[in-house]
């Protein structure tokens, strides 16, 4: 269990640092408005702005409706958002798995069942979900995918 929390640990990690950098410290928010293009050399164009101005992606308009949901997705994932996931879990892993840990042993104890295999833990299978969106990463061991 705790490799995988270290897994986990490393991978949001890695998701806050990237984020950060590309979202001026997470003070930045991304916007889509469809209704607002920027009139390039091509023509219109959607894009997904920096709320601090610029552009994050310019919407290729041969992808049509594709292109369109893709700067959805862009602006919607933006660096703040993400920042609030990646608090978000390590909160999980700080406060709510230790608790339910703690429960786990203080039932096994009270009901006079001895010392539990920390493996049977119901933590683990919320570690494992927390681990799933990171399943195609070198690291990520397939024991921990059942």
């Amino acid at each position: 269990m705790a490799d995988l929390i270290a897994f986990l640990r490393a991978r949001l990690d890695e998701d806050w640092k990237l984020a950060y950098e590309s979202g001026c410290g997470g003070r930045d928010d991304w916007a889509f408005d469809p209704e607002d293009p920027w009139n390039g050399p091509n023509g219109p164009r959607e894009v997904v702005r920096r709320a601090t101005g610029g552009f994050i992606a310019v919407v290729d308009p041969d992808h049509g409706k594709y292109g369109t949901w893709n700067a959805r997705h862009i602006a919607r994932h933006n660096p703040a958002r993400v920042l609030a996931e990646v608090d978000a879990k390590r909160r999980i892993l700080d406060e709510v798995v230790p608790e339910m840990d703690g429960m786990t042993d203080q039932i096994h104890s009270e009901w006079g069942v001895g010392p539990i295999d920390p493996s049977t833990y119901e933590s683990l299978v919320l570690l494992r979900l927390l681990a799933l969106p990171y399943a195609s990463h070198p690291d990520y061991r397939d024991e921990w995918r059942s």
